[in-house]
């Protein structure tokens, strides 16, 4: 009864990851369609007649993981940017989980002037650093978007992690990601470099 039970449930496994895989491929071409397109891509005029595609590392289900989440929301404070200009922040909570058997935290922050927009107002804002930093990843770290958790679980998918505007270009306040929300492990999950670089 017990390799009964296994084969009928092997084709729906394969089915969710084959489902999984496919709104992530989706994901990333509509994401290559935006970088070509010259009204919205960070890239420069010259650069957008040649670019191809952004570089990831292969989809990889152990960078999914579900995250305890608590709600801990901290004073106005303001996070550093790349251009050395600040933008003001909040942390919201805290995601607690593990990867590879590792306990890991990360900080969820809203921006202040994100939270006065009805269409945002539910943004949160996970940026990160590990430790491809500076050899497969932007040394300046990548972030996730999602909406603020409403309950104590939270599924954070580090295959849609990507990396800030100002890795492709001047002229951006890319916040930099706190100390607080370096993770001690290689995240090779989500965007890499980009190959023209």
């Amino acid at each position: 009864m017990k390799l009964v039970a296994l084969l009928l449930f092997i084709p729906f496994y394969f089915s969710a990851q084959t489902d999984y895989h496919k709104e992530l491929f989706k994901h990333r071409a509509e994401k290559d369609i935006e970088f070509k397109d010259s009204l919205k891509s960070p890239l420069k005029k010259q650069e957008i007649a040649d670019f191809e595609n952004l570089n990831y590392f292969a989809p990889d289900t152990n960078f999914k993981v579900t995250a305890k989440f608590t709600k801990n929301i901290g004073p106005a404070f303001e996070m550093t940017t790349s251009s050395g200009m600040l933008k003001k922040f909040r942390k919201f909570g805290t995601l607690s989980f593990q990867i590879e058997g590792k306990s890991l935290e990360l900080n969820v922050y809203q921006n202040l002037k994100l939270m006065t927009n009805p269409l945002y107002r539910d943004y949160a804002f996970i940026p990160f650093t590990d430790l491809t930093n500076g050899e497969e990843t932007y040394g300046g770290g990548r972030y996730i978007e999602a909406k603020l958790p409403n309950s104590d679980s939270f599924v954070l998918d580090f295959n849609y992690c990507f990396n800030p505007y100002c890795h492709y270009t001047t002229g951006y306040n890319c916040p930099i990601p706190p100390i607080e929300n370096f993770l001690d492990i290689r995240i090779e999950a989500g965007e890499k470099v980009y190959n023209k670089h």
